[in-house]
């Protein structure tokens, strides 16, 4: 085998003379080119940068703007609600219980207004009629607030006071997370007096999940109050005076200033990150023309194609090639080098498989423990209705229907259980709404002896007739009937819902087939997806539901294998 060897020209040789004007002339391109190129980088990664900059501060401003925006708007249409101004012009009620009515019945127009707002940690009302309202489930801290100097300083402005940090709430007890809060004055539309001040909360937490949007661990953002306090800022902290430039934003809503700042080694390191491979590739060339010889370039050129070809194989899907690295040139640490990718790619792959696997039984997992909490409050409201009422039959009736509801829906982690648990659990179900809606439905279950032992997953009967329920039910002025029907279908199962309310337009039909079938978002119902879902993770792709309506009702099949 021939070997190339290396052989210098001699001095003062035709060679010699060529091969040192060519390292001249190889050399001083090598370094015009470096100069030129890092002096144009380095000003143009440095204006880019600083662009970059700008455009990040200016978003994560007008995001925190919108967020602030959103409770305000939220806040005056709480202060302007009649029914809310109806209550705090009036005494506070002497009798306890209608007190309390009034406060239960005020929080949940709270809490349903904060339902659909994200981000803000809650509202509370502080009446001058001495009546407290709040929106979340937070124990309330009953004393007189009107001495205190955050509410003098509320009702004693016309626009929104914004307060620094502070730990925990001002009205209620919190774990003490920090929150940033607004205070907005009622004013009674009619008269114009004072009737009280709202607090909005939102946990500082929020605030900086927007500030750390950024730069990374090259570029330091900050935000402040309008008295320059720090209400948050991203986790690399150090003197800002080691920073190369920096970009103010101003957040006119509440006062507040967005700082950012970029680190000089971010452009340095970039502009290396780019000089590099050109002066690498430069010097291969310089290289490659002063040494090439005609049987190495014929060697690496054979062993280039080899690698061409072998990563076109890879290119088309196929991991499991391996190049024969066989010697100690570039060529050869190359292929080793591709060798490596190879293998890292397949067990990527593998990897990535067996996350996807995971990800689909994490989400299942998820989907199916899914509660909703309305119908627990609900329920739990009924119970202290019908005590009230002095109904304890009823009460009784509710209390054991909703101990087995919570007994097979949560019961030890299990998946699978068989049609007959699942069938006890929307009795249970029905037990409980038929209470609810006193005689707006009636029910009826017919599911044959045969499949009753057989396996479903768990509570996919349950998101069904709630939609029957709201769909068909609530919207009827007669007494409507939801029915349960069970069958055999050769080696599956079909379970059948259907109420009796009016009719679904056949073009709306299709749509929500459609969007079953593709596991589509759509505005039909979460739980009825989460159900449908989770069957097809389960049992593929050929199950699911099917929805169908005619002047008799509307029905939703189930169709599982049988297990």
């Amino acid at each position: 085998m021939k070997v190339f060897k290396w052989f210098p020209p001699k001095k003062n040789s035709l060679g010699n003379r060529i091969f040192v004007l060519t390292m001249t002339i190889t050399l001083s391109m090598v370094a015009l080119l470096g100069f030129t190129f890092s002096y144009l980088s380095t000003n143009i990664i440095k204006d880019h940068l600083q662009t970059v900059l700008v455009a990040i501060v200016d978003s994560n401003a007008i995001e925190i703007e919108n967020l602030l925006d959103n409770a305000l708007k939220n806040a005056l249409r709480i202060t302007n609600d009649p029914k809310i101004q109806a209550v705090l012009r009036n005494p506070r009620p002497v009798s306890i219980a209608e007190a309390y009515s009034l406060e239960l019945e005020m929080d949940n127009q709270l809490s349903f207004v904060q339902n659909y707002v994200d981000h803000l940690f809650g509202f509370y009302i502080i009446g001058a009629n001495g009546m407290q309202f709040k929106s979340n489930f937070s124990s309330p801290i009953y004393q007189d607030w009107k001495d205190f100097d955050w509410y003098q300083r509320i009702i004693a402005s016309d626009s929104p006071v914004w307060f620094d940090p502070h730990e925990g709430s001002f009205t209620v007890n919190t774990i003490g997370q920090p929150l940033v809060t607004m205070g907005l004055r009622i004013m009674d539309k009619s008269t114009g007096n004072i009737l009280g001040a709202l607090l909005t909360d939102i946990e500082v937490s929020t605030l900086s999940s927007i500030v750390r949007k950024g730069m990374g661990e090259t570029g330091h953002f900050i935000l402040t109050s309008s008295d320059k306090s720090i209400i948050s800022q991203s986790a690399n902290e150090t003197n800002n005076s080691e920073y190369s430039f920096s970009y103010t934003k101003d957040i006119s809503l509440a006062g507040w200033e967005l700082t950012g700042y970029l680190h000089p080694s971010l452009i340095e390191n970039s502009v290396l990150s780019m000089i590099t491979p050109i002066l690498i590739l430069i010097a291969i060339i310089a290289i490659i023309v002063l040494f090439a010889s005609s049987s190495i370039s014929y060697r690496i050129t054979a062993q280039l194609r080899e690698l061409a070809s072998l990563m076109e194989v890879v290119q088309s899907g196929n991991f499991r090639v391996t190049m024969d690295t066989s010697g100690d040139d570039e060529v050869a640490l190359l292929g080793s080098t591709f060798n490596v990718m190879v293998s890292q790619i397949n067990n990527l792959l593998r990897d990535l498989h067996d996350e996807h696997e995971k990800l689909r039984i994490a989400e299942m997992k998820t989907l199916e423990a899914q509660i909703n909490p309305h119908f627990l409050y609900n329920t739990l409201d009924s119970i202290i209705w019908l005590a009230r009422k002095g109904k304890m039959d009823d009460v009784t009736r509710l209390v054991y229907s909703l101990s087995k509801l919570l007994r097979i829906g949560l019961n030890r982690g299990r998946t699978m259980v068989t049609i007959e648990e699942e069938i006890e659990h929307i009795t249970n179900y029905l037990i409980i709404q038929e209470v609810r809606y006193a005689d707006d439905f009636i029910y009826e279950i017919i599911i044959p002896d045969s499949i009753l032992k057989n396996k479903t997953l768990k509570l996919i009967l349950q998101p069904l007739v709630e939609n029957a329920i709201i769909h068909g039910v609530q919207q009827s002025d007669t007494s409507e009937k939801i029915t349960i029907v069970g069958e055999e279908s050769g080696t599956d199962i079909l379970i059948r819902v259907t109420n009796s309310g009016p009719q679904v337009p056949q073009d709306r039909l299709d749509e929500i087939n459609l969007l079953l079938e593709e596991g589509s978002e759509s505005d039909f119902g979460l739980g009825l997806r989460n159900v449908n879902e989770r069957i097809k993770l389960y049992f593929g792709q050929q199950y699911g539901l099917h929805f169908s309506s005619n002047s008799e009702g509307t029905t939703v099949i189930v169709h599982i294998p049988r297990i």
